[in-house]
């Protein structure tokens, strides 16, 4: 399974459980600034999948990751929490 169809299972999980914007964050996909949100980090969820948690060991690094809630792209924020970046790229 590939990280985009791994964040679809996860979406239609009902992931992230909160919602957590980050305003000023550039999607680099679609250019929306309002629609960064955060995603659950592993410890703070029951049981979390094992490609859920690989995910977050593979890509999120010092960062964390998060999801355009408008196209739905899987990117990583950097600590700076300033600039989304696509996964496999530095943030």
């Amino acid at each position: 399974m590939n990280d985009w169809e791994d964040l679809e299972r996860f979406l239609d999980m009902g992931l992230p459980h909160q919602e957590m914007a980050y305003f000023g964050v550039i999607c680099p996909y679609c250019g929306k600034t309002d629609r960064i949100h955060r995603l659950d980090r592993p410890a703070e969820l029951d049981s979390p999948p094992a490609d859920y948690v690989r995910l977050w060991e593979q890509h999120a690094q010092d960062g964390e990751l998060v999801v355009c809630k408008f196209c739905h792209q899987l990117l990583r924020l950097g600590p700076d929490r300033r600039m989304a970046k696509p996964l496999g790229e530095d943030a």
